[in-house]
C-alpha cells in the first residue's frame, strides 16, 4: 500500500502530461484573427546580413522580414540606400515571406523630416509591403535631447508623407527614446504601429522571448541584437509581432447604406457608410453588375483614398448613376486594395430595377400647363425656409439648407482649402483640419439636398 501511494505523484504528473500532449496535438479548429494573442516571429535585416538563403528562410517558424531601405545621418553628411535593399525585396517576395522596410533618420525638424522621406520615397516607388513602412529614430546627438512638444510635429509630418505615399506608416526605436523624446500615447492614438527595441538591461538582447510580453505598449518587438536564423549566416535581429493584422489584409464598411430590394425605374439611389482598414487602403472600388450579363461591371467608379478610412461621399456617389440602369436584375460590390497590393472584398448587395420599384423616380420638370407647380415654385420650395407651411418639403431640412447656403463656412472653408492646394500646403495640420472641415460641410448641404428631394418626391407621389 505505501509503495502505491508512493507512485501516486508520478501518476499523476503522467496523466496532466498526456491530457497537456492532447491539447497541444490537437489541430487548430479556427483561423487567427487580428484580435487574437498573437507572437509572430520576425527580423529586420541590412547588408550586414550578407548574402541570405531565403527558401531555407521560408521554410523556419520566421513570419515576415524588415529590410533596411537607406539610412539619412545628416551628422556626418551620410545619405545611402542599401545596397541589398533591391535584392533582399525581390527574393522575400518570391519566397512569401511578408515584407516591411525602415529608415535610419536622425532629423530633427519638419523640414529634414520631409527631406528625409521624399529621399525613402523615392527608392519605394512600384513596392508594396504587408508589414509598415518604419521611421528608426535612435540618434543621441540630434534628437534624444528634444521635448515630445518640439519633436512630434516633425516625426508626424514624415508618418504622414509615407501614409500620404500608400504605405502603412510606423515608428521604430528604444524604450529610451519612447519614454524620452516621442509621445507614444499621441501615436497609439493616431493608429500607427510601434516597433520598440527592449533587451532588458542585456548587451545583445535575449536569448528568448520567454517570460516578457510588450503587447500592451508596441505592435512589434525587437528583443535580440544577435540571434539566429535558418538561411542566415551572420547573427540577426529578432522581433515579436502581437498581431495578425498584417497578415489578414481585411476592411470592413460601417453605417452602409447600399442598394436592395427593387428601385424604381428612373430613380437614383445615394451610397453611403464608411469603410475602415487597419492598413493604409490604396484604392477603392465601386461597380455595378448586370446579373444577367457576367463579365464587365456597367458602372464603376474609382477613389484613391490613401488612409486607413474613408467615407463614401461626394465623388464616389456622384459617379454612380443608378438612374441610368434599365430593368433587370444587379449586383452592387465595393472592392478595396491595401498597402501590400492585396485586394480585399468590403460589400456586396443586390438589387432589382423595375417600374413598380420601392424607391419613386423623379417627376420631370414640365413647361406646359403645369409649369407654375414644377417650375418656378418648386424651386422655392427647395431654398426658401419661408415658404408657406402647405408647401412641399420638410420645412427643417430647408431651413438647414438655408443655414449651409447663408450662414456657415461652406464656401469660406472650400476656397481656403483651394488656395492651400496652390500654396502646396497640403501636408500641414493645419490645412488638413480645414480641408476635412469644407468636405463635411459641404457633405452636410449635400445631404440635405437629398432628403429634401425625397420628401418632395413622396410628397408628389402621395
Amino acid at each position: 500500500m505505501n509503495s502505491l501511494l508512493r507512485r501516486v505523484p508520478a501518476l499523476l504528473t503522467a496523466f496532466l502530461l498526456f491530457v497537456v500532449s492532447l491539447f497541444a496535438l490537437r489541430p487548430d479548429t479556427a483561423p487567427p484573427t487580428a484580435s487574437a494573442a498573437a507572437e509572430i516571429l520576425g527580423i529586420d535585416i541590412s547588408k550586414y546580413q550578407e548574402e541570405i538563403d531565403w527558401q531555407e528562410l521560408a521554410k523556419s517558424d520566421v513570419k515576415f522580414v524588415i529590410l533596411r531601405c537607406c539610412k539619412v545621418i545628416r551628422a556626418y553628411n551620410d545619405w545611402e540606400v542599401d545596397a541589398t535593399f533591391e535584392t533582399n525585396y525581390a527574393a522575400a517576395k518570391k519566397a512569401g515571406i511578408a515584407v516591411g522596410c525602415y529608415m535610419f533618420t536622425d532629423a530633427a525638424s519638419i523640414e529634414e523630416f520631409e527631406e528625409d522621406c521624399s529621399y525613402m520615397l523615392s527608392f519605394l516607388k512600384d513596392k508594396s509591403f504587408e508589414f509598415p513602412v518604419f521611421l528608426d529614430m535612435e540618434s543621441a546627438s540630434r534628437q534624444e535631447h528634444l521635448s515630445p512638444s518640439v519633436f512630434m510635429p516633425a516625426l508626424l509630418t514624415g508618418l504622414e508623407m509615407i501614409e500620404d505615399a500608400g504605405h502603412t506608416a510606423g515608428v521604430y526605436s528604444s524604450s529610451a527614446f519612447f519614454n524620452e523624446c516621442i509621445d507614444r500615447k499621441q501615436l497609439q492614438d493616431a493608429g500607427y504601429p510601434i516597433w520598440e527595441a527592449n533587451y532588458f538591461n542585456s548587451v545583445n538582447g535575449l536569448a528568448s522571448p520567454a517570460g516578457h510580453d510588450l503587447s500592451g505598449e508596441a505592435t512589434i518587438w525587437q528583443y535580440s541584437g544577435c540571434g539566429r536564423a535558418p538561411g542566415i549566416r551572420t547573427t540577426v535581429d529578432c522581433n515579436i509581432c502581437y498581431t495578425y493584422s498584417y497578415f489578414n489584409h481585411a476592411a470592413a464598411i460601417v453605417n452602409s447604406v447600399l442598394p436592395s430590394g427593387t428601385l424604381k425605374n428612373g430613380s437614383n439611389f445615394t451610397v453611403a457608410g464608411t469603410i475602415n482598414s487597419e492598413s493604409v487602403i490604396r484604392t477603392i472600388t465601386g461597380a455595378i453588375y448586370d446579373l444577367n450579363k457576367p463579365g464587365e461591371p456597367v458602372q464603376t467608379v474609382t477613389v484613391y483614398p490613401h488612409a486607413r478610412e474613408y467615407k463614401l461621399t461626394g465623388f464616389f456617389t456622384k459617379k454612380l448613376i443608378f438612374s441610368t440602369l434599365p430593368d433587370g436584375e444587379y449586383e452592387f460590390r465595393i472592392s478595396a486594395v491595401d498597402a501590400s497590393d492585396t485586394p480585399i472584398d468590403v460589400a456586396s448587395s443586390e438589387f432589382s430595377i423595375s417600374k413598380d420599384g420601392d424607391i419613386p423616380a423623379p417627376e420631370q420638370e414640365s413647361q406646359s400647363d403645369n409649369g407654375k407647380k414644377h417650375g418656378k415654385d418648386s424651386q422655392h420650395d427647395l431654398n426658401d425656409p419661408a415658404a408657406p407651411h402647405g408647401s412641399r418639403g420638410h420645412l427643417g431640412t430647408r431651413f438647414a439648407i438655408w443655414t449651409f447656403r447663408h450662414l456657415s463656412m461652406r464656401k469660406v472653408s472650400g476656397t481656403a482649402t483651394k488656395i492651400g492646394l496652390k500654396l502646396e500646403l497640403e501636408r500641414t495640420p493645419l490645412f488638413r483640419i480645414v480641408s476635412r472641415t469644407s468636405r463635411a460641410l459641404e457633405t452636410g448641404y449635400l445631404a440635405a439636398q437629398v432628403r429634401l428631394e425625397i420628401e418632395k418626391l413622396k410628397a408628389n407621389a402621395a
